[in-house]
């Protein structure tokens, strides 16, 4: 028997999986055929994934803490201690003293029922900001009104595609597959990174720039682009505003500072240039350029380079960093008339808040589909701080989070659940999962937890099975999407090339160099902190290997570090090196690569030790412009030898 699912991976490739299922056990994944982004195959994460739905190590009953210990107990105990300690906050405060922590772990849109459920209660406290791509969404948001992708086979239409920050091998495998297919066809593919990335492999014109320095390579082609008379100016003209304020700066800009940020000649510089003039190019911006604390000025100025050029609303053209062609529609779970005690804590600072947060102080916290122990900034903080509340963890593993956790809840897989996926990162088929398996020991969709505790606690609350809600947001769907939600999967919007009428969703409705509120983008860096004797920046990249703190093979914990830096601080290849700051600190592996520049170390994201201890004990929880995500690799740690 073979039952359509989805991958429940943050991830920009969204898969539609058949599951062969025989007896009641998943047996094998498979790519969908017939699904024109999955195209037959999965990357090694996903046929990877029954691995994680058939572990040993997973959560099969409700297991309650006591110090450091975990004890079984059955659902009934679990969920009565639940409810009554939401009832005492509810009496002694309100339900703004309950923090709500959903990440990105299962990207299932059913999930977010459990929003639904604390508007009910009267709003908690939740998140805003982001982890990973704030920024670039915020940036876009400025210049376009919102962030969408062309169709991911428009590429086919571009003479030259750019990979920008983008390490498609790893992080959107069928993007990469699509690249390959085109060059094939004879189009030409420009990667920028700040390493040598594997992607890398498949580049006509490969760049390494400096970490933060992306906003001076664009503005060093925007100058040689204008220099040349070669700015699109029917574009400029009639459908954008605030580009004299560019062209200024853009004018003022010597190629010699360009060259002294990026670490890249002039040459180079005008390469990129004439690149982007060879229209149409279609760019592809990834997450890394925005994880500074210059994040979302470096998105912008990449859009300014992508519109200056002529490449927007053009077949083969665009700046592909999301697609969040559903952002303007009411969503299903929430219900703000209720949430009237609601309040916001940002996510890259989640351990100063629960710190500091009070009138209410933070009392409760409920943790699922992620592990921000692992994930958010300041680890160490998030930890104790978690340590000191009544923590509810749903999961399917033993995580660092747990450890800091109250009652950890067994979480049903992706096979054990139905569901609807709303991808909106690169393309827009909306997929139905069914469910392929029974629930392996006691684990519970998060449809079946949350119409527990509304029971429990006599909330006025829309009781339904998984069916009935995938029911309804299928018709909220093709209300307001005018689609027809049938099969597998359906596309979610027929929009293949974004702005092609050139009428945009900003204020002026038009492309926005100066926007209101950012006013006009800059080459800058995020050089605030003067490098001391023996520091490094710290870059925590994507592994192929992981998914955030989801772990589909064993790794080991190295640190990548350019030889002459090894040199510089008497390091040698695979010692062992105890990376710190006044955050905290973590041990690795050194790995000596020519890949990485100078100045800088390159850290897999996700690592945690035997001590619950991991890499973002050494992230200060710095953020993007607006607090709109956490600024990752704006992070600088001291480096010793350690004994082995």
């Amino acid at each position: 028997m073979i039952k359509k699912v989805f991958c429940p991976l943050d991830c920009f490739d969204s898969c539609a999986i058949l599951a062969e299922v025989q007896d009641g056990r998943a047996l094998k994944l498979s790519g969908s055929k017939d699904h024109p982004i999955t195209q037959g195959f999965l990357c090694k994460k996903g046929y990877r994934l029954l691995d994680k739905v058939y572990s040993e190590e997973r959560i099969k009953k409700p297991l309650l803490r006591v110090k450091n210990d975990f004890h079984e107990v059955d659902w009934n105990t679990a969920l009565d201690l639940i409810a009554e300690r939401i009832e005492e906050i509810l009496k002694r405060y309100n339900s703004s003293a309950i923090l709500y922590y959903s990440g990105d772990g299962y990207e299932g849109y059913l999930r977010n029922i459990e929003r639904l459920f604390f508007d009910y209660l009267g709003g908690a406290t939740y998140s805003e900001g982001s982890l990973c791509w704030g920024a670039g969404l915020l940036a876009q948001k400025a210049d376009f009104g919102n962030s969408l992708c062309h169709s991911p086979f428009d590429l086919f239409n571009s003479n030259w595609i750019v990979l920008w920050g983008r390490n498609a091998l790893w992080t959107n495998l069928h993007l990469y597959y699509l690249v390959l297919k085109a060059k094939k066809q004879g189009k030409k593919v420009m990667v920028i990174d700040i390493y040598k990335s594997p992607t890398f492999k498949i580049a006509d014109i490969g760049i390494v720039i400096k970490p933060s320095s992306d906003s001076y390579l664009a503005y060093g082609a925007i100058k040689c682009i204008i220099e040349n008379g070669k700015e699109d100016r029917n574009f400029i003209d009639n459908h954008s505003i605030g580009f004299e304020e560019v062209k200024k700066i853009a004018e003022s800009l010597s190629y010699k500072e360009v060259e002294e940020k990026c670490g890249i000649s002039k040459a180079v510089i005008e390469q990129v240039a004439q690149v982007f003039l060879q229209k149409p190019v279609s760019t592809f911006i990834g997450y890394g350029p925005q994880r500074y604390t210059n994040g979302v000025n470096t998105v912008r100025t990449i859009d300014y380079l992508v519109a200056i050029s002529g490449n927007v609303g053009i077949k083969g053209g665009g700046a592909n960093f999301a697609h969040r062609f559903t952002e303007n529609l009411e969503p299903v779970f929430k219900d703000d008339k209720r949430a009237v005690k609601k309040r916001f804590y940002n996510r890259a600072k989640l351990g100063e808040y629960l710190k500091s947060l009070s009138d209410p102080p933070i009392e409760f916290v409920y943790i699922s589909a992620g592990n921000p122990v692992s994930q958010c900034p300041d680890s160490d903080l998030v930890f104790r701080e978690l340590q000191k509340r009544f923590v509810v963890n749903v999961d399917m593993f033993l995580t660092a989070t747990s450890y800091a956790s109250t009652l950890v809840l067994p979480a049903a897989s992706f096979l054990e659940k139905e569901d609807i996926f709303i991808p909106n990162m690169w393309h827009d088929y909306i997929g139905i999962s069914e469910k392929a398996i029974e629930k392996i020991g006691e684990a519970k969709s998060e449809v079946e937890i949350i119409n527990e505790l509304a029971k429990r606690l006599n909330l006025d609350f829309p009781i339904k099975s998984e069916k009935e809600w995938v029911d309804v947001v299928k018709q909220h769907l093709e209300k307001n999407l005018n689609i027809k939600l049938e099969g597998h999967f359906t596309r979610g919007c027929a929009i293949d090339v974004p702005w092609e009428d050139r009428v945009f969703l900003t204020k002026s409705k038009k492309f926005e160099f100066k926007n209101d509120i950012l006013g006009v983008a800059v080459p800058c860096t995020d050089d605030s902190q003067k490098l001391l004797k023996n520091q490094l920046r710290l870059v925590t990249i994507h592994s192929d290997k992981t998914l955030h703190s989801q772990e589909f093979f064993e790794r080991k914990k190295l640190a990548y570090i350019n030889p002459l830096d090894a040199k510089r601080l008497n390091i040698s290849d695979r010692d062992r090196i105890l990376i710190y700051n006044g955050c905290g600190g973590f041990i690795l592996n050194v790995c000596l690569s020519e890949k990485v520049g100078r100045g800088f170390i390159i850290v897999e994201e996700g690592f945690q030790n035997e001590k619950i201890e991991t890499i973002n004990s050494c992230l200060f929880g710095f953020t993007a412009e607006k607090d709109s995500q956490a600024a990752f690799n704006s992070n600088f740690v001291f480096v010793k030898k350690v004994a082995t």
